[in-house]
């Protein structure tokens, strides 16, 4: 009998490097600050605030040939594998108390943006690992030169006093994905 997947089994972490170091001094007081809190580092704080993810699949439009006496045919394009996918990812995280990670998140995404030259991309992780029932990774799909391009906005209200799961975006862009179908090759 095959089980019906679960939209929690992936595994996804900014890797350590991705909050540059005078972001990491600024936000270490907030953690300590912090109740009983096990989180002693800020990426941890911000890896753990990862709720869900959105990474488009592959698309083209077909080319169409017009034949006499005036049917349509249409045809795969001729674009490489790769430059089939959209490019996007879009990763929904958790907003903590005092909004502190988005905060942190609107720094890094300043740090990035300023980055030019030869590296201007956020550095490379493990990737995103897809998850079989009994826990083993499955599929590797790693994005390779990627770039921060935005982290959505917050909503604030003063009608609403309760402490409420709040989320926000960042999204992000890739040049390439290299995709490894682990225990399967």
């Amino acid at each position: 009998m095959f089980l019906s997947s679960r939209s929690n089994q992936f595994r996804f972490n900014f890797p350590r490097k991705f909050i540059p170091q005078h972001i990491v001094d600024k936000y270490k007081p907030v953690l300590t600050r912090i109740p009983g809190s096990m989180i002693k580092e800020p990426i941890d704080a911000f890896n753990y605030g990862i709720q869900s993810m959105s990474l488009p699949g592959p698309s083209f439009d077909p080319v169409t040939q017009n034949d006499r006496p005036g049917f349509t045919r249409n045809f795969r394009s001729a674009e490489p594998t790769q430059e089939l996918y959209d490019k996007n990812l879009t990763v929904t995280m958790q907003s903590f108390d005092g909004f502190f990670n988005y905060w942190m998140a609107i720094e890094i995404y300043e740090y990035y943006y300023g980055l030019s030259g030869d590296d201007p991309w956020v550095p490379e992780g493990t990737g995103i690992q897809m998850l079989d029932g009994e826990g083993n990774v499955f599929v590797t799909a790693k994005l390779q030169q990627m770039i921060m391009t935005s982290v959505g906005g917050l909503d604030l209200n003063f009608s609403s006093n309760t402490v409420d799961f709040q989320t926000f975006d960042i999204n992000f862009t890739y040049n390439i994905l290299d995709i490894n179908y682990g225990y399967l090759s």
